[in-house]
């Protein structure tokens, strides 16, 4: 039983990181487009996402930190108590942006980071079985 959840979480592991890195190199190439012109809709002069995209370039990993990035400016805006003061440290929404301009900035970069989840699960529990 125990070998049989072994293979299991091994080939899971490894699907997942074949996964988030298919994921990474979807969101820097086909995906960054539509994320370009989320960060230019939500970054404002002098914001984080504005020196962002000074700082990192656009580069393949400038690339990949402005797509979490804005990831994050959608994310945090959400919760609770201090999302909307991080999220206008980062940028300001001018208006709203389409929903299928955010999806394209949510989906890869969540997509990945659910991939390193349950790689990094997966590990764990073949740590603890070995």
């Amino acid at each position: 039983m125990i070998e049989a959840l072994t293979v299991i979480s091994a080939f899971l592991g490894i699907a997942s990181m074949i996964g988030g890195l298919l994921g990474i190199l979807f969101t820097v190439t086909v995906a960054f487009s539509r994320i370009r012109v989320v960060e230019a809709k939500i970054a404002a002069p002098g914001a984080y996402l504005d020196m962002t995209k000074i700082l990192w370039g656009d580069g393949p990993w400038g690339r990949w930190i402005r797509a979490m990035n804005v990831w994050s400016f959608f994310t945090y805006r959400n919760l609770p108590v201090i999302g909307s003061r991080v999220a206008s440290r980062m940028g300001k929404e001018e208006g709203v942006t389409p929903r299928h301009l955010k999806l394209w900035a949510l989906i890869p970069v969540s997509f990945t980071f659910a991939c390193a989840m349950i790689f990094a699960v997966s590990a764990i529990f073949l740590v603890i079985v070995e």
